[in-house]
């Protein structure tokens, strides 16, 4: 069987990772940018640049451009927090090709600001190696700062390790606002400058706007080891903001799917790499988060295992529970990495039916695909539950209840991005809310774009209050009157029961909030 040009296009995953033929590995992340998710992509490059065993000067170059870059976009993914596009997804790309490093970020900015970008990379790439550095400095020396960084020094420096010009587009969005993408090369090993950097920048550009209308999160293209399998975790941890027990299905579905390909994928050789080519992403959809995996698999496999999947997408509830205990107690079979036993705990946790295909590529292999589906609120609207940490509230939200709590410091590094999924739970709450709904909100202190989710909050509270109960206590500390005064006006901005409590013993307050 052939994988004609009409199957491919029907199948997401196949689509996805054929358009990176000619590319070693391939990472796309897309979403917000915070210090813990760029740490952890910063963690996930160099592990697979040292699976490459590329040489320790190129890695540090890479390394350089790839946090000037994601620095830039961290910087400029705030700029339209009152504006209608308030948290539009970051783009981050990292490819390995055989002729070099291809880098490209993207992030949205003002319209207004194009001409002075354009022009500044122009110029940038008009200079040699000697004349940039001398730039550089004259740029240090002149000081010019602004509130987003300073005066373009990170697109000379990127220019300079990179020893290759900028390529660029913009995205027009809307009347204020377009998508800018930044793409460099890092190291030509063919020595050899031409189209190919645009070339790929274009390509770049026509699968994010596939990755947009998908709404797919994070994509991962390569070959797949037990760092890559860690380091994804840890991503999508620090991006996905939702309740404990969807965090915990997310987790457990996401190793069950990645230790699959780990364990079980075939070699395959490509670009004269040997490895597990593979790909794993995440889409989001108003009800489902969907994990999609695709492997390479001997053709002489395919048979056994398309009769295990069918048995367990046949098993009920109870059959699946079952069975996986008996696979979990039989010490007979030989491979203690059964994988009957991981696809029964996928469908156990899942509570859906595998969607799965098998593409020939050649007489040896076939591309295997796997998609599964979790409700993200299957049993109606569930608890939201934040810990607290040195920068973000506790947040604690019962729909069944009706409590909601909001305790600790609130200065995250994307507000909008933070608050987001809390508001859009409200909004679900307010559809169906609790007879009487009690909020409680003790902050410590918060900042000014924390100020301006908290007004989205309370005018949809304002709303649920109209024809239900809900009653706010507003707590601050004795002395502190910014908070105090925040209170009070809130009170007077928002039509809600407002009552201002004063904490006079914190300790004792604590353990009885």
């Amino acid at each position: 069987m052939k994988v004609s040009g009409t199957v491919k296009n029907n199948n997401l995953a196949y689509t996805l990772f054929e358009s990176i033929q000619g590319n070693t590995m391939e990472y796309t992340y897309r979403g917000s940018f915070t210090t813990k998710v760029t740490d952890t992509i910063l963690s996930l490059t160099e592990s697979n640049l040292e699976n490459e065993n590329v040489e320790k000067k190129i890695r540090k170059r890479v390394f350089f451009i790839i946090v000037e870059g994601l620095q830039n976009v961290t910087r400029h993914q705030s700029a339209s927090e009152s504006d209608e596009l308030a948290g539009y997804p970051g783009l981050f790309v990292v490819q390995y090709k055989p002729d070099g490093y291809y880098i490209t970020t993207g992030n949205l900015i003002r319209s207004s600001g194009e001409g002075n970008i354009k022009k500044l990379i122009d110029k940038i790439n008009k200079l040699d190696k000697d004349e940039l550095k001398k730039y550089s400095l004259e740029k240090l020396d002149e000081g010019e700062f602004s509130e987003k960084g300073g005066a373009g020094l990170g697109l000379i420096e990127i220019a300079r390790k990179s020893g290759n010009k900028l390529v660029y587009a913009f995205d027009k969005i809307n009347d204020q606002f377009s998508f800018f993408y930044m793409h460099s090369k890092i190291i030509d090993f063919n020595d050899n400058q031409d189209s190919s950097n645009e070339d790929s920048l274009k390509r770049i550009i026509e699968r994010h706007k596939i990755l947009e209308k998908e709404n797919i999160l994070l994509n991962f293209i390569g070959a797949f080891t037990q760092d890559t399998l860690v380091n994804l975790l840890s991503i999508t941890e620090n991006q996905l903001q939702g309740t404990v027990i969807l965090k915990m299905k997310v987790f457990n579905l996401m190793v069950e799917i990645l230790q699959n390909i780990v364990n079980h994928a075939d070699l395959y050789t490509y670009n004269n790499i040997t490895g597990k080519h593979a790909i794993f992403y995440i889409k989001e959809s108003k009800k489902y988060l969907i994990f999609t995996s695709g492997n390479y698999i001997e053709n002489y496999k395919i048979k056994e295992f398309k009769n295990k999947l069918e048995y367990v997408n046949n098993l009920s509830e109870d059959d699946l529970s079952d069975a996986y205990n008996e696979t979990l107690l039989n010490f007979n079979n030989k491979n203690d990495e059964n994988p009957g036993l991981g696809l029964l705990d996928i469908k156990m946790k899942a509570k859906n039916r595998f969607i799965y295909d098998f593409y020939k590529i050649d007489e040896k292999f076939s591309f295997f695909t796997l998609k599964i589906q979790i409700n993200k609120m299957k049993d109606g609207l569930e608890k939201y539950i934040i810990q607290k940490e040195d920068d973000t509230p506790e947040i604690f939200l019962d729909p069944e209840k009706g409590i909601l709590k909001f305790i600790g410091k609130s200065i995250p590094e994307n507000a909008v991005s933070f608050y987001k999924p809390i508001i859009d739970w409200l909004h679900a709450y307010k559809e169906k809310p609790a007879d009487h709904t009690q909020v409680s909100l003790k902050f410590d202190y918060y900042n000014t774009a924390t100020d301006r989710q908290l007004v989205k909050i309370l005018l949809i509270l304002e709303e649920i209050s109209k024809n239900n109960s809900v009653d706010l206590d507003w707590y601050y500390n004795t002395g502190d009157i910014s908070m105090l005064n925040d209170g009070k006006k809130f009170k007077e901005l928002i039509d809600l029961n407002i009552e201002i409590i004063e904490i006079i013993d914190e300790d004792a307050d604590d353990d009885n909030f």
